[in-house]
């Protein structure tokens, strides 16, 4: 009788080519899981997780886990305990030949608003922007919302204002109301 994939005869307990202590669980580690209880103890062994077995061996592709730091999602992968929503809103649209949704799945962002983020940055890719000037102050502002800005009574050069820490922005807009008006004239929310 054969064993299943994977499989090793001739060896005690049931030896698999395969080690029970990895990061990233696979369809292999399942198959090995669901066959045989030792290598299935040793995979709860190296896991915070219990849950995350059970998932794995029902053949889930989620569990619930500890809250995500970024997001405060609970809902965790079985493949990597990766965040499920943030890898969700990783993955990217995939239109088939006609231009249309290829595969259904959830997504942060409609298929218009990732058309929409593409066509900024190839606007801003070829040179598309206009200028703001307050004062001392000027600035380029560009289609993805970036807003470069120039002060040389102060020596500031910013390429992306947004890179800029929040507090030290806060500072800047109390001492230079010229910054805060180039902020609002650029669309960005100051109020």
């Amino acid at each position: 009788m054969a064993g299943p994939t994977g499989y090793k005869k001739g060896l005690q307990g049931g030896a698999w080519h395969l080690s029970p202590f990895a990061k990233k669980l696979t369809r292999r580690h399942r198959d090995a899981a669901r066959a045989d209880t030792v290598f299935e103890q040793a995979l709860r062994a190296q896991t915070h997780y219990p849950q995350r077995i059970d998932a794995l061996i029902a053949g889930g592709t989620y569990f619930i886990g500890k809250p995500c730091e970024r997001c405060s999602s609970v809902k965790r992968r079985v493949f990597d305990c990766g965040c499920w929503s943030c890898k969700q809103a990783m993955r990217p649209i995939v239109l088939d030949y006609r231009n249309r949704l290829a595969k259904g799945w959830l997504s942060v962002r409609s298929r218009d608003g990732h058309a929409a983020i593409l066509d900024a940055k190839r606007r801003e890719t070829a040179g598309e922007s206009y200028c703001i000037d307050a004062g001392d102050w000027s600035a380029q502002v560009y289609p993805t919302g970036r807003l470069a800005v120039h002060c040389p009574r102060l020596h500031i050069e910013t390429p992306d204002l947004r890179t800029v820490p929040k507090a030290r922005l806060f500072e800047l807009g109390m001492a230079n109301p010229e910054l805060v008006e180039i902020m609002r004239r650029a669309g960005w929310s100051v109020d």
